[in-house]
């Protein structure tokens, strides 16, 4: 089995490589841009058929756009358009493009879904899908369901950080005790969405990201999360008392932190933040986890 190479920024534990390659994520984006462009084939093919049409020859004076209109593809000079007529020829203009565009979005289109067919036909993973249901249990594809690859992520052992005994004893749906109400929440909310997490996983960070050889602490990010869709790894930080001026400046030094050793926000890096006047929501939750999780 490979390993992943430790960097600056990673578990503390080794992690196993659980996967060859990663799931096709390129065709839910192909798929996507084929009904874009279907959608503005539409528009194009209706504007067209709308707006008026003909040929309009473009001359530069300098600053200005003079414009002639054509009687016909073998009329080289046209007819001079007065400034009156300059928003006929824009338009014409505009309309002679959107012709030109129909034909190529349309191959385009057909392109695309041309590639898609022969690709699910062709694609590494139907040598897996053809193989006997025996063969399948005993053989690691290439590429593992997403099922696969929760339950291999999901086992890698660690080391939790230890709860004080006097703290409120609070519990996910998953029976894991959590140090606040926040992270119940959000762990619950991630549990429902069928977000694979660990809670408080250890990494560790080079305090000093300039100079490899010096010194490491250890982060325990709230929950490190996994989208599975694209075998994406995040570390998500709740900020729970921001009204706090020692609390939100402890916050600010760890999001420096993170952000020496690679981890930004959007990129890697999720964060969320309450107040007592501003309380977490759930409705931002599920937006959070939907935008970088699913």
């Amino acid at each position: 089995m490979k390993t992943v190479k430790r960097g600056r920024f990673s578990g503390s534990i080794i992690i196993k490589k659980l996967e060859s390659l990663k799931p096709a994520v390129f065709l839910p984006q192909i798929e996507a841009r084929i009904a874009e462009l279907e959608e503005v084939l539409k528009a194009k093919q209706f504007a067209v058929k709308k707006n008026p049409s003909g040929l309009v020859r473009i001359v530069r004076r300098g600053k200005t756009l003079l414009f002639y209109k054509r009687a016909s593809p073998s009329d080289a000079q046209g007819t001079y358009m007065p400034r009156s007529q300059e928003k006929l020829a824009r338009s014409l203009i505009q309309n002679d493009y959107d012709k030109r565009t129909i034909p190529a979005i349309e191959a385009e289109i057909k392109e695309l879904k041309d590639f898609i067919k022969a690709y699910k036909i062709k694609c590494s993973d139907t040598v897996y899908q053809k193989l006997a249901s025996t063969r399948q249990e005993v053989v690691t594809p290439l590429t593992l369901n997403d099922e696969q690859y929760a339950a291999a992520w999901l086992k890698v052992e660690y080391r939790h950080k230890k709860i004080p005994e006097d703290v409120p004893q609070l519990f996910t749906d998953n029976n894991e005790q959590v140090r606040s109400k926040s992270e119940v929440i959000i762990a619950n909310a991630l549990k429902v969405a069928g977000v694979p997490y660990r809670y408080e996983f250890p990494l560790l960070v080079d305090r000093n990201a300039a100079d490899a050889d010096t010194d490491f602490c250890q982060l325990h990010p709230d929950f490190y999360c996994l989208n599975l869709r694209t075998r994406q790894e995040f570390a998500w930080e709740h900020f729970g008392m921001m009204d706090d001026p020692e609390y939100a400046a402890h916050a600010a030094e760890k999001l420096e932190l993170y952000a020496e050793n690679g981890f930004f926000p959007g990129k890697n890096l999720i964060i969320t933040m309450e107040t007592s006047a501003k309380p977490l929501s759930s409705k931002l939750l599920k937006s959070v986890i939907q935008t970088y999780l699913k």
